[in-house]
């Protein structure tokens, strides 16, 4: 049997149809019955063919049992003549017998008499994500990916370039978010009139771009990222307003044999170094322990690795916390160290940043809670008041089960929530207020303490002591090293000491190194102190023989 394919087949329905792999286009002759689809629909729902009879009976059995009633129902008032257009999302099999969530949209077009003539319309697959992002029109994240890979698959090595706009929050608070997506837009159409025939420049996550340029030097790039700068602060006008932005941007040079994802890591690694240590400065991946580019990238491919293995070569020191008045143990900060050769005993400064950067960071930093409890639980027998501290990194404190998860850990080693004291990292600061506070409210809620570390660094401000509950800051050791001397230093140490003291919040002092530091100390309103004085981070067994050696006798 023929279908009869009248007013279904012509070049405008075969244009619209390939627009999209995601968006997919209907006709149907609704004097005749026949459909016709798009070839993407087809194949992605193993549909029987382009032009159907009955195609709504045929579509519906792919439509979720739940759904499909109201379907039905929608449709059938379409060509029963009492509505003439239809909307409704729905879940549909595909091929491979997923539901995913679907957008149907259709109106009927009327002949010259007034009559039902055309039903017309498109299904957007929200299970599949489109190559182009929707706000600047570049390429977006997934089509990054897959270049890379590319890449690596046709063995091509490529420098990649990401940039991001400082302080974007301001321009939406300011002007709304349909402005602020403007501003977005006119910056990428910008940047790529910049880059030209030199790269391939992506939307990806945020307000970040990212642009592939091959056969470039590094003096190319910096003169390039100059002229990105310049358009950034001059070039970008929306609604007649010229909006300057300032920019930060980190680079590197990926060679097809290392791992993707360190690739991507290591270049916001740069980025963010550019954004909080370089004013915006075009940054250079690069580490001082290694002495070029592809060494790096090894390095980190052994990194992740590690994590990936069960965390092999990870392992906890311990620095303890004496309190100020009788300076007896009060409390320990558990500490990341990393030792894998050929690399040997790598610095924490080196290799925790980076990894902040990562996915991998989410799985670290649960091993890192429940090490650190299983590790330092047997102490309670001897100080049941002994105070666990474990810093938390942004990449945790932002994840949706970051609390649902320290409370897996807790039951999991049987530690005392009221023992544990998570200390918020600098970056940590950088989140929503009100998400903020709702984070430490619901930990302080479990009986948990939270600390401020590094107070009076990057994001912190004395503010924090009116937006936090908080139960103790810790006083950054840049603060205290040459607090014998620095007039400015006493005078900072004590506003916040004295004010932590009216708000009965305790303070920590980092980086003590001698007596005439600590006697010095005494006269500010100090809880408890930290540094080389008393001991360097030590494992957990040389920490019990230092401070509880008769605990051995009960293992």
């Amino acid at each position: 049997m023929s279908l009869d394919k009248s007013e279904l087949d012509n070049r405008l329905f075969d244009g619209f149809a390939d627009t999209s792999k995601r968006s997919y286009v209907y006709l149907c002759n609704m004097k005749t019955g026949v459909t016709r689809w798009s070839r993407n629909i087809v194949e992605d729902f193993g549909l029987p063919g382009e032009y159907l009879l009955d195609a709504g009976d045929i579509w519906g059995e792919h439509i979720h049992p739940d759904d499909r009633e109201g379907y039905v129902k929608d449709l059938r008032e379409v060509f029963t003549g009492k509505k003439d257009s239809h909307e409704m999302d729905y879940r549909a099999r595909n091929k491979d017998g997923e539901y995913v969530m679907c957008t149907c949209r259709g109106h009927v077009i009327k002949g010259r008499e007034g009559e039902a003539d055309l039903f017309m319309g498109s299904i957007e697959n929200h299970g599949i994500m489109d190559n182009v992002d929707a706000t600047t029109n570049l390429y977006n994240i997934y089509e990054f990916w897959k270049y890379i890979q590319k890449l690596k698959k046709e063995k091509e090595s490529v420098t990649v370039l990401m940039l991001g706009l400082n302080n974007f929050s301001e321009i939406n608070d300011m002007y709304g978010y349909a402005f602020g997506n403007k501003v977005l837009r006119e910056f990428g159409s910008r940047i790529r009139e910049v880059v030209k025939d030199k790269g391939i420049l992506y939307r990806m996550d945020g307000v970040q771009f990212a642009c592939c340029l091959k056969d470039i030097s590094h003096e190319e790039i910096e003169e390039l990222y100059k002229d990105f700068r310049y358009q950034a602060r001059h070039k970008i006008f929306v609604e007649e307003v010229r909006i300057a932005v300032s920019i930060s941007a980190g680079a590197v040079v990926y060679d097809y044999n290392d791992d993707v994802q360190a690739l991507l890591t290591s270049v916001r690694y740069a980025y963010e170094q550019s954004k909080h240590k370089h004013h915006g400065e075009l940054v250079f991946f690069d580490y001082e322990l290694l002495n070029d580019n592809k060494k790096n990238l090894e390095f980190m491919n052994v990194l992740r690795k590690s994590i990936i293995n069960q965390f092999d070569g990870f392992y906890l020191c311990f620095q303890p916390i004496m309190g100020a008045k009788e300076e007896t143990l009060i409390g320990a900060e558990a500490l990341l160290r990393w030792r894998k050769e050929p690399f040997g005993e790598v610095p924490p400064g080196l290799f925790i940043p980076w990894l902040e950067n990562d996915p991998c960071f989410w799985d670290l930093g649960r091993w890192i809670m429940k090490q650190a409890m299983t590790e330092s639980k047997l102490l309670l027998k001897k100080f049941p008041d002994f105070v666990l501290n474990v810093n938390v990194a942004y990449p945790q404190l932002s994840h949706n089960r970051f609390c649902e998860v320290v409370q897996e850990v807790l039951v999991e080693t049987g530690f005392p929530a009221e023992n544990l004291c998570l200390e918020l990292t600098e970056r940590c600061r950088q989140l929503e207020k009100d998400f903020l506070q709702e984070i430490v409210g619901t930990l302080r809620g479990y009986g948990i303490k939270i600390a401020i570390d590094d107070f009076g660094t990057g994001f912190s401000s004395l503010n924090l002591l009116s937006e936090l509950e908080i139960d103790t800051l810790k006083i950054d050791r840049g603060f205290v090293w040459d607090i014998k001397t620095n007039r400015s230093n006493q005078a900072i140490v004590k506003a916040v000491t004295d004010c932590a003291d009216d708000l009965e919040v305790h303070v920590c002092l980092e980086g003590l190194e001698d007596r005439e530091m600590i006697d010095f100390v005494k006269q500010y309103a100090v809880y408890s102190y930290q540094g080389y004085h008393f001991s360097k981070p030590i494992p957990m067994a040389d920490f019990i023989e230092k401070y509880a050696s008769d605990l051995n006798q009960m293992v």
